[in-house]
């Protein structure tokens, strides 16, 4: 089947039914880039270690742990699919979605736990990148903090 075909079959079947989820990469590559999906603070047991919003459930210590624990699952996701993080070169950019009351605007400050993160783990040289955090109204399963983030591979 050709992808034209499999795109006429897509339009008449619709999305899937809710809860049956596609297979998603953690990461996807362009030469020598590697992109990771978005990582939640899920912790070591599968379980979110916080949920809710910053600066409602959430006060601005707990979201900087969850995106501390977030920047972790990007590291393991990323060491999961190269086979180690001495593999990355550089960090090319981190983006931190913070999700927050509208009053919420200390989005960069969670994002600095991210960026502390990746520069314990990485190292200065390697872990230095350009940097978005960007504050939303809700992200997957009530998560207050989603990170990505870009890497070029050695």
């Amino acid at each position: 089947m050709t992808a034209d075909e499999r795109m006429a079959a897509a339009r008449a079947s619709g999305p899937p039914a809710p809860g049956e989820r596609p297979s998603i990469a953690p990461a996807g590559r362009l030469g020598s880039l590697l992109v990771s999906s978005g990582q939640t603070a899920v912790g070591a047991d599968g379980r979110l270690i916080a949920e809710g919003r910053v600066g409602a459930e959430i006060d601005l210590a707990e979201a900087r742990r969850c995106a501390w624990q977030c920047t972790l699952n990007v590291l393991d996701a990323v060491r999961a699919d190269v086979g180690g993080l001495e593999r990355i070169a550089s960090t090319v950019r981190l983006t931190v979605y913070v999700a927050g009351v509208p009053e919420f605007t200390d989005q960069h400050l969670v994002a600095d736990a991210a960026t502390e993160c990746l520069l314990r783990v990485l190292g200065p040289e390697v872990g230095r990148h350009a940097r978005a955090a960007i504050g939303v109204a809700a992200l997957p399963t009530g998560s207050p903090v989603e990170v990505e983030a870009v890497f070029e591979l050695a």
